[in-house]
């Protein structure tokens, strides 16, 4: 990858010196995962973080018997591994992918090194790490929301970090049935009600062949959460 690629993909190193990018750059290596692959198991956190260059991932809690719920997915630009370099992380969290994923990874030692060096990438990575602390506390009043409110809002954030606009709306990845569940907190019965009755009102468009999902009217998904969600 280019140093100007790497910039404007990655938030964290965004507009650096180019001395910097191709240092930070010369710290990473190439790994492609295959769907369904496991990254970061359960008890190999804080060996590396890992930024996504294409595809998507989840993180997934794991309860007992080895059921698993989705409680995070993240795609192109994003990054993942960080919170187990910085603190000890529970053992009962792991990182999948979703999709085909190709990515960056830089191990614990050479990332602590870059965050000693500069004070903007560390300045970053802090902000960073209070606005994910700000979405969790925002997600654990998550089920006091209406169902179709739930599903409603994942769709928007999702479709606000990397959605991608088309004549078509806006275009995302075909997440499967059980991620979005977790994700917006409803029974697969309840996705799937929701998801039939935004299809049908043409706010939803699910592309099998293509693996995609659209979104053709965002605004009125906006309207959806503003309407339902002060009832």
């Amino acid at each position: 990858m280019e140093t100007q690629e790497f910039s404007d993909t990655f938030s964290l190193f965004h507009n650096l010196n180019t001395e910097t990018l191709e240092w930070v750059l010369s710290m990473t290596e190439n790994e492609s995962y295959s769907a369904n692959e496991v990254i970061i198991s359960e008890d190999n956190w804080g060996k590396a973080i890992y930024l996504i260059v294409s595809g998507w991932v989840k993180l997934e809690n794991i309860y007992h018997h080895q059921e698993s719920i989705t409680v995070e997915v993240t795609g192109k630009g994003g990054l993942v591994g960080e919170a187990g370099i910085l603190d000890s992380v529970n053992t009962n969290s792991r990182i999948t992918c979703i999709s085909d994923v190709e990515l960056l990874s830089i191990s614990a030692q050479r990332f602590l090194q870059i965050l000693y060096r500069d004070t903007q990438i560390q300045n970053r990575l802090l902000k960073m790490m209070v606005k994910r602390v700000a979405e969790y506390q925002k997600y654990c009043q998550f089920h006091r929301q209406t169902p179709k409110v739930r599903l409603t809002t994942i769709l928007i954030s999702l479709a606000d970090r990397y959605g991608k606009a088309t004549e078509k709306g806006i275009k995302l990845f075909n997440f499967g049935r059980k991620d979005l569940a977790d994700l917006a907190q409803l029974s697969l019965e309840e996705l799937d009600y929701i998801v039939e009755k935004l299809e049908t009102k043409g706010l939803l468009v699910v592309e099998s062949e293509t693996n995609s999902l659209f979104l053709p009217n965002i605004k009125q998904l906006h309207h959806i959460i503003g309407k339902l969600g002060n009832e």
